[in-house]
């Protein structure tokens, strides 16, 4: 009962907010039915094949042959004339292939968690299929514009406040110097060349950090489909490599400060190896960062420096110009004063932590803490929020950025759940000890057993039917 108010939920959610066509004629809300029928067709097709016994690898290409064949039926056949026929076919075979890599191809394995698990994706769809496909690497642009802008040798910040902007890949540059040699270099590229070089380093620092924080098997496929991660891979943010760099720092603590070289927040996490005493870690960062900026001088130049502090003025004035710029940021709806609070009460509570919980609730109060917050800023709260269950990890999942009721924003009531969370999970952030084999199977950490594994530990031998799944045993 608990999975199916979750998974009605979820679905409900995104609904009194809904206006207007919103993906090439469809509503939402048909947008989302066509999406729920899609993953719904793809589970039990997967469901089906893997209890007839046929051989995972011929699931897999039968698969992607049906999911291939409708999208090509819908977009080259007639529907591909008939608005909105190309949005459901493409829509529907999406949703069928994301639906079949939520089953898996174990034998009967079936729990009523797999409602919450569609629903989830099915809020995902609505997001991903609008909103990501129309403006392809925005922010990495921005970037090249910005090592352009200082090959030509101009400056690439704001001189002044500015009132408006025409389109989302014209926003302020606001990062260090010491990171402008790289948007230089990459600019010399031809601009496709660029693209493919930074797109498949996004894919790839995601997929790395999704495996270092413990998920495993076709999870590493399907969570790339979580708009956080979605968003940052699409529009080419830093935030795909703030994100591996993040969870890296669990095992290597100077990549904690790295990741803080892009975004200031993203700093918050390094209060972790003060926390846990890895002052070697701390110093190794620390000195990554100033070699990086020395190095940066003698190519950027002093005025560029000089130039930087001015532009984060001006960007912090733009904000006030343009509320809209700070995007779901608490600061936005609730004041500064507000913003600062919470988060100092959130960094005093990661401080009272210890180990894998400590860096994941410093993880959270670096997404509250963020003076300008998208999607892809959410992204650092994956690690608390693997600890839970698969019905509230999912359930978890599922919130995006849509306005509920009383100007409160979904995401607001993930950073919440994260919070809860840590609070009374344990320190080694292990899973809990009694899934059940068919829950197990849903829940992208179970082979690992824990968050932040430091070994790879592979699920023992099923026990018998009617038993419950013991999370395998680990270091702490």
């Amino acid at each position: 009962m608990t999975s199916i108010v979750l998974a009605l939920v979820l679905l409900a959610l995104p609904l009194p907010g809904a206006k207007g066509n919103v993906y090439h004629g469809l509503t939402l809300l048909q947008l989302m039915i066509v999406a729920f029928v899609g993953l719904g067709i793809g589970w039990l097709s997967l469901d089906r094949m893997a209890t007839v016994g046929i051989p995972p690898p011929a699931i897999v290409l039968l698969a992607a042959v049906i999911a291939i064949s409708g999208w090509s039926v819908a977009n080259l056949g007639i529907l591909g004339r008939l608005d909105p026929g190309p949005a459901v076919g493409s829509t529907l075979a999406i949703g069928f292939a994301l639906g079949g890599l939520i089953r898996g191809m174990t034998d009967d394995r079936r729990s009523v968690a797999a409602l919450v698990a569609l629903a989830a994706a099915t809020s995902w769809l609505a997001f991903d299929l609008p909103e990501l496909p129309f403006r392809p690497m925005r922010d990495f642009h921005l970037y090249l514009g910005a090592g352009a802008t200082a090959l030509g040798g101009a400056s690439p910040y704001l001189s002044a406040p500015i009132t408006s902007v025409t389109t989302l890949d014209r926003l302020p540059f606001v990062y260090p110097p010491l990171t402008i040699p790289l948007f230089e270099l990459l600019a010399r590229f031809p601009q496709p060349l660029a693209d493919l070089v930074w797109e498949a380093g996004s894919i790839g620092a995601v997929v790395a950090g999704l495996y270092l924080v413990g998920v495993r098997g076709r999870w590493l496929i399907v969570l790339l489909g979580w708009p956080p991660l979605a968003q940052g891979i699409a529009v080419g943010n830093v935030a795909s490599f703030a994100f591996v760099l993040y969870i890296l720092g669990f095992r290597i603590g100077a990549a904690l400060v790295l990741s803080g070289v892009f975004k200031v927040q993203s700093m918050i996490p390094s209060l972790w190896l003060v926390r846990e005493r890895k002052w070697r870690e701390l110093v190794i960062g620390l000195g990554i960062v100033a070699a990086l900026a020395a190095l940066s001088v003698p190519i950027v130049g002093l005025q560029t420096w000089r130039d930087w502090p001015t532009g984060l003025r001006a960007f912090a004035a733009s904000l006030a110009n343009i509320p809209g710029l700070q995007g779901l940021t608490i600061t936005r709806w609730q004041g500064p004063v507000v913003a600062l609070v919470i988060t100092v009460a959130l960094v005093c509570f990661a401080l009272r932590g210890r180990g894998r919980n400590a860096l994941a609730r410093f993880g959270l109060a670096s997404v509250v803490g963020s003076p300008t917050l998208y999607v892809h800023g959410l992204a650092p709260l994956l690690a608390g929020a693997l600890v839970l269950g698969p019905e509230l990890l999912w359930f978890f999942l599922g919130l995006g950025p849509r306005g509920i009721e009383f100007g409160i924003d979904s995401a607001w009531v993930a950073m919440v759940v994260v919070g809860v969370t840590l609070l009374v999970a344990r320190d080694d952030l292990r899973l809990p000890g009694d899934l059940t084999p068919s829950r197990a199977d849903l829940h992208p950490v179970a082979r690992s057993g824990q968050v932040w594994p430091r070994r790879s530990i592979e699920v023992p031998p099923e026990p018998p039917a009617g038993s419950s799944y013991q999370v395998p045993p680990g270091p702490a």
